[in-house]
Parts: C-alpha cells; sequence; structure tokens
C-alpha cells in the first residue's frame, strides 16, 4: 500500500498569528496588532504546532526562539499569507469589471519607454487585465490591428477606416536626420544638396520616409539599404554605414555626447511627426482601456 501524508488542516488566522509572534517579537505584541487576545493567540499557534506536528517555537528560553523547523515554516508561512493577500486584491479588482486583456498595436517610431510604463503601472496596482503590445509601421499598424482586433492604436499615419474610432491627439515626435561623427558626410561644412548626398548611402525603415511626409522621397527612392527596424538602423548609423532619419528619444545620449551629428543640407535636418492614439470605439468605455489612455497622455 502506497504510504499516504496524513490531512493537515489549518487556517490562514493560525499562520497569520505565528507570523506576527516572530515579526513582532512575542505574544503580547503580536495580539495587540491583530487585536486578539494574549490568550487567543497561544491558542492558535499551539494549534497550528499540532495540525503540522512540528515544534515551532523554542519556549525554553527568557524570550521564545523559532526551532529550525519552526524558521522553514515561518518563511513558508509568509509566503502563502502574501500570496492569500494578492489573491484577496485580484479577486477585488474582478468584481470592479477590469477587462480581462487589452491588445495595443503601436508604430515602431513611437516612444516604448511610455508604453512600457503601462506594465508597471499595471503590476505596482495589480490590475488583473492581461496588456500586449504590438509594433508595425505606417499602415502595418492598422492591418496588424484589425488582423488582432486591437483596442487601442498609435499610428503616425491616418487610418484608412477610422469610423470604429476615436483619435486623440499625442504629441509630436521629433526626427533628425543624423550620421555617425566620422562619417564622410560631415567631412565637409557646406550644405549639402540633394544630388550630392545622393552618393552616400541613405538609409530607411521600410520606405518609412516617403509615407511620413519626410522631405527625403528623393534620397528614398535611390536608396538599396532598407532595415526592418529603427533600433537596426541606428546600430547601421553607429556603424557608419550610411546616414538616415532618427526619433530623438532613442538617440539622446549619442546626440548630446556628439558621436551623431545632424546633416547640414539645404532641406534642413528636423522633422516632427504628429502621432495619434486611436480607442476602439466598443472598448472606450472599458476600465482598463481609460486607465491606458490617461497613462499615454500623462
Amino acid at each position: 500500500m502506497p504510504h499516504r501524508s496524513p490531512k493537515v488542516q489549518f487556517s490562514l488566522e493560525q499562520m497569520r498569528a505565528f507570523c506576527a509572534i516572530v515579526e513582532k517579537g512575542g505574544y503580547q505584541k503580536a495580539a495587540e496588532s491583530l487585536h486578539r487576545s494574549h490568550s487567543a493567540i497561544i491558542y492558535l499557534v499551539k494549534g497550528l504546532e499540532s495540525e503540522l506536528g512540528v515544534k515551532l517555537l523554542d519556549r525554553n528560553q527568557y524570550r521564545n526562539r523559532l526551532t529550525p523547523k519552526g524558521e522553514k515554516v515561518y518563511h513558508k508561512c509568509r509566503d502563502i499569507l502574501n500570496s492569500a493577500s494578492e489573491l484577496h486584491e485580484f479577486c477585488g479588482h474582478l468584481l470592479l469589471d477590469w477587462e480581462s486583456q487589452i491588445k495595443i498595436v503601436f508604430d515602431g517610431i513611437y516612444p516604448l519607454g511610455s508604453l512600457l510604463e503601462i506594465y508597471q503601472h499595471f503590476a505596482k496596482k495589480k490590475i488583473p487585465t492581461r496588456v500586449e503590445l504590438h509594433s508595425a509601421y505606417l499602415k502595418e499598424v492598422e492591418t496588424t490591428a484589425n488582423q488582432l482586433k486591437a483596442d487601442v492604436i498609435i499610428a503616425v499615419v491616418p487610418l484608412s477606416e477610422p469610423k470604429d474610432w476615436t483619435p486623440i491627439t499625442l504629441s509630436p515626435v521629433k526626427n533628425i536626420l543624423v550620421a555617425h561623427k566620422d562619417h564622410p558626410v560631415h567631412k565637409s561644412s557646406k550644405k549639402w544638396k540633394l544630388k550630392e548626398l545622393m552618393n552616400f548611402h541613405f538609409l530607411t525603415v521600410r520606405n518609412t520616409g516617403s509615407s511620413m511626409g519626410m522631405n527625403t522621397a528623393e534620397l528614398e527612392e535611390s536608396s538599396s539599404i532598407f532595415l526592418s527596424d529603427f533600433h537596426f538602423k541606428k546600430m547601421a548609423i553607429l556603424n557608419k554605414i550610411g546616414f538616415g532619419w532618427l526619433p530623438d528619444h532613442l538617440i539622446q545620449t549619442e546626440f548630446q555626447s556628439g558621436l551623431l551629428l545632424p546633416l547640414n543640407w539645404e532641406r534642413g535636418h528636423s522633422h516632427k511627426l504628429q502621432p495619434t492614439m486611436y480607442i476602439r470605439k466598443t472598448a472606450q468605455n472599458g476600465k482598463a482601456v481609460q486607465l491606458i489612455q490617461e497613462l499615454i497622455l500623462q
């Protein structure tokens, strides 16, 4: 016959009393912290020892001390009490009708840091909604959002079918036309003309510039280097492969240190994009969606 462990029955109340004795330094202070009588705390802890079959406290000394086994049980009890507290808070959030899941599709040029703050806030507040972030570029943002049935979109080009969405204007994103400080394009102090810049490699992300109103459409048409995202593009520029547009939030350190320099060309080296947040009308009254909207606008 296989050995069966004895059925043990103990309560959270017993564990709270035991942990309070350890953390408060004695029965009396534990009783005060739990608003219980001294005798009630003694009864609860003795009941826990009886159920577990383990001596938790060494009572032969002036002050009760944890036994070696009691110390291990204390840490396990503390874990269980923390989990119970998290469960209670989680269920409390469920009663407040938080959405089970929110999907956000954003253009890859948008600052990711501001979106990651959503995760941090939801984790800190123990909000039970699962948030999914998906990146795409330009018109692919709308296509991806429709495929995923997203609740929120952050795009830098207008939607082709905006009737199901509520638009909210966000802060502009500044882009700078840069190259590595040692790139040949910086060897001369003259203002470059379009035809002259065509002698260098222009780096672009999936032909993004012309779609976003950049003044480098002709350079894109002649370019042979297309990259998958702006982080890859930044790496290529830092490796002196060519020059191109990068969002300033992605190159603040390199720009301030002088590692990357703006191009001196006749059409200028800065351009502002106007991102828009679109919230699906059927989801805009949800608690999590409203909170996400507030966090992004902040």
